[in-house]
């Protein structure tokens, strides 16, 4: 019997086999240097899954029949990363520089879309790295009761967002809440000025 301070590795969650045909794609800023977890947020899957599938300039990043999965940083400052993706290259489209491939997805795998958190300190300049080479190194960190999305109300006096964010946040119920129940100024600054 395990005790609470085992780890648990990400394979012994996912059961994949044949590692030497998967790769894990840390997906830190793409284009433009956006941000991953802001674009997850935003629930904009489609711009997350282009960054997922694209190839470089110079280098082909997966091969037909490969199974790829997509993670992403949470936090620049920690090494906590959040599944949002598992599927199958099924055509290389031979695009440099672009999308590269058409792929499915690979459906026994998407409760954990949103909701996996994993811990892992990349230690390589590379982002596209074969599982095997990492796995064992990948500890499940948190399961979440539901997706992911870290705009719980910090406290008055810790709100500093941008725009972007406030127009995502300022839905949310603990957001209205914690508002509603308080008078006071609110100071809204536009940077672009």
């Amino acid at each position: 019997m395990k005790n609470s301070t085992d780890k648990i590795l990400l394979n012994e969650l996912l059961k994949l086999k044949d590692l030497d045909n998967v790769k894990v794609r840390f997906n830190l800023m793409f284009r433009d240097n956006w941000n991953p977890i802001e674009i997850f947020k935003d629930n904009d899957l489609e711009v997350l899954l282009e960054g997922q599938y694209w190839n470089y300039k110079r280098n082909k990043s997966f091969k037909e029949g490969q199974i790829t999965i997509g993670f992403i940083r949470i936090n620049s400052n920690d090494n906590l990363w959040l599944l949002f993706h598992v599927g199958q290259v099924t055509k290389d489209l031979g695009v440099l520089d672009g999308v590269g491939y058409e792929y499915e997805v690979l459906s026994e795998y998407q409760k954990y879309f949103g909701r996996l958190i994993i811990k892992y300190k990349n230690k390589a300049q590379t982002m596209i790295r074969l599982a095997k080479s990492v796995i064992d190194d990948c500890e499940v960190a948190q399961i979440l009761p539901d997706t992911f999305d870290n705009d719980i109300f910090p406290g008055y006096d810790r709100v500093n967002v941008t725009w972007q964010e406030l127009s995502r946040i300022i839905e949310k119920e603990s957001w209205k809440t914690a508002l509603q129940n308080q008078k006071g100024v609110y100071l809204i600054t536009d940077t672009s000025c």
